[in-house]
């Protein structure tokens, strides 16, 4: 796991480290052969692709707040790339939980791109003649500070992945190629919510299609499904895919 120590550092004083290096140890050994990670950083090659219009979320983004999987709506307004750090992005967006709209600005900073041992090609193949030149990972830190001037408010901290590919003609994707998979998942963002002034840290995580460590939250086989055990908890308006 020398790949990704620099967030394991990171995270080293969080309440909830052991659910991020759970998260980060996933990714250096997955599940599945097809997810496996080539162990060379190669951020220096792949730092020039501008993420901007893949970090902005393609869709509706599921996430929770808290124990009791309490449902966060997080919205990206903008994401821009910094002119001076190639690996930088601002971010601004919106967070409601129960009603309680806050904004929010920070950062994301991409730390590694990984590419996959082994390409995938979709449903039946699909995409195998479609010239694809790389697909992997980019894995980073984020760090979102709500308005202050606003209620309820915070910071949000920690670790996020962002699943890619390059087309035919070397332009970074977002990977959508196993959008067909149950197990689909994209733009996942695994960390903490820490209220300003107070001792008050919980776990926050939100994602496309799939949330990190959501438990018993999605009960779904073939995509996210809402537990309806937790539906008081703002989840009883969601439509499942």
């Amino acid at each position: 796991m020398r790949g990704l120590a620099f967030i394991l550092i990171f995270c080293s004083t969080s309440l909830f480290a052991q659910q991020t290096n759970d998260w980060l140890a996933s990714l250096e050994n997955p599940p599945f052969s097809s997810e496996k990670l080539v162990a060379q950083n190669k951020l220096a090659y792949y730092v020039k692709h501008d993420l901007s219009s893949i970090l902005m979320p393609s869709s509706e983004i599921l996430g929770y707040i808290g124990n009791d999987y309490q449902r966060i709506h997080v919205n990206f307004e903008s994401v821009e790339r910094s002119k001076s750090l190639s690996n930088l992005y601002f971010i601004k967006g919106k967070t409601v939980v129960s009603g309680n709209e806050c904004d929010f600005e920070g950062t994301v900073t991409i730390e590694q791109f990984r590419k996959f041992r082994h390409m995938s090609y979709g449903l039946d193949s699909m995409y195998s003649a479609a010239g694809i030149k790389a697909q992997g990972v980019a894995i980073g830190s984020y760090k979102f500070s709500e308005n202050p001037n606003q209620k309820h408010v915070g910071v949000f901290q920690g670790v996020m992945t962002l699943w890619w590919y390059l087309d035919k003609n070397g332009e970074i994707q977002f990977f959508d190629i196993d959008k067909h998979s149950d197990r689909f998942k994209n733009n996942q963002y695994v960390g903490t919510w820490s209220e300003y002034g107070k001792e008050n840290t919980r776990v926050c995580n939100w994602g496309e299609f799939r949330i990190p460590f959501s438990g018993d939250l999605d009960w779904g086989a073939g995509g996210f499904s809402v537990n309806p055990k937790y539906y008081s908890k703002g989840w009883e308006a969601f439509d499942k895919y």
